[in-house]
C-alpha cells in the first residue's frame, strides 16, 4: 500500500488522530499507586534522567474534542517509558525536584501515539504531611 492510500484510508476511515493534544497531568513523581492512592502508575522519563514511577491522580485533555484524557494514557501503556517530559530547563527541573509527597499539574503538549509531552507549565503543591482529617456531619454542624 503506497503512502498516498494509507493517508486516504485515514482520513475516510477516521483513523488516528494526528493534531496537537494538549493534556494535563496530576500526580506524584517518585511515588507508587499505593503511595499516592492513583488510579495508575506510570514510568516516566523527566528531561535526559532516569526512569520513574509517576502515581497519575487524574488526566484530561484540554482540547474540547478528540481523545479524553484516559485514552491517551492507555494507547501508551505498552511503552517503556509512557511519557518523556521535556522542555524549558526551569520546568523540567521543577519536575524533577519534585518529592514523592508533592502533587505536581503538569500541563503540556503531546500527540497522539507519542511519548513525548513539551512542558508548558508546572504547578506543585506543598509536600503533603499526612491524612486530611474530614470532620464529620455533626461536627461541621455543631463543632464538637
Amino acid at each position: 500500500m503506497t503512502w498516498h492510500a494509507m493517508l486516504l484510508s485515514v482520513v475516510l476511515v477516521g483513523g488516528a488522530d494526528v493534531r496537537q493534544l494538549q493534556v494535563r497531568f496530576d500526580g506524584y513523581l517518585g511515588a507508587t499507586r499505593q503511595e499516592a492512592g492513583a488510579f495508575q502508575e506510570l514510568q516516566v522519563r523527566v528531561g535526559e534522567g532516569a526512569l520513574q514511577p509517576f502515581a497519575l491522580t487524574n488526566v484530561m485533555s484540554l482540547m474540547g474534542g478528540g481523545p479524553v484524557g484516559t485514552d491517551i494514557v492507555d494507547q501508551m501503556l505498552p511503552i517503556k517509558p509512557n511519557f518523556i517530559f521535556t522542555g524549558d530547563a526551569k520546568l523540567i527541573e521543577r519536575i524533577a525536584s519534585a518529592k514523592p509527597n508533592q502533587l505536581l499539574r503538569i500541563t503540556g503538549w503531546t500527540q497522539w501515539g507519542s511519548q513525548y509531552v513539551l512542558v508548558e507549565t508546572v504547578e506543585e503543591s506543598e509536600p503533603v504531611t499526612g491524612p486530611t482529617p474530614t470532620p464529620n456531619l455533626r461536627k461541621k454542624l455543631l463543632g464538637f
